[in-house]
């Protein structure tokens, strides 16, 4: 959760390599975790984290959800167009990547593809999403409320 703190404040100001930083150090974090699950290790681990009523699903939730996060600092809230709505590039980005990822899983012997895991990404990405809207209209209204001072 720190990270995810400290992202906010860089996000909302900090240099661009600062950004493209935390995101790449989150992105190793993530990729070593997807690594040794694919290779089996740390099978212990993993099964600690099973044992815990939705511990895998919060891990999703927690892992990607901070890593659309990130990425969406890193592009600097650039938002494309799907339909009527706009949504962070970061977050549509990581989506696509996650669900080939969990997809992938089926053909892994040491995976499973699971519905549940690939709609707690869906889960964390959406978390990120909103909170970079909420992130938006609170700033918007700060700029508004010094223009009518």
């Amino acid at each position: 959760m720190v990270v995810g703190l400290v992202g906010w404040r860089i996000c909302l100001g900090g240099a661009g390599l600062k950004r493209w930083s935390l995101f790449a150090i989150w992105l190793i974090l993530v990729g070593g975790v997807i690594v040794c699950a694919d290779r089996g290790v740390l099978r212990g681990f993993f099964r600690w984290i099973n044992g815990i009523p939705f511990g895998d699903k919060a891990g999703h939730v927690f892992l990607i959800g901070i890593m659309a996060h990130l990425l969406n600092c890193a592009m600097a809230g650039r938002t494309s167009g799907i339909g009527r709505s706009r949504w962070q590039m970061g977050g549509l980005i990581v989506a696509v990547v996650m669900t080939i990822e969990e997809i992938s899983q089926i053909w892994i012997p040491s995976r499973t593809f699971d519905l549940g895991d690939l709609a707690a990404n869906y889960v964390g990405i959406l978390l990120a999403e909103w909170r970079a809207r909420c992130a938006t209209a609170r700033r918007s209204a700060t700029i508004d409320s010094g223009a009518e001072s």
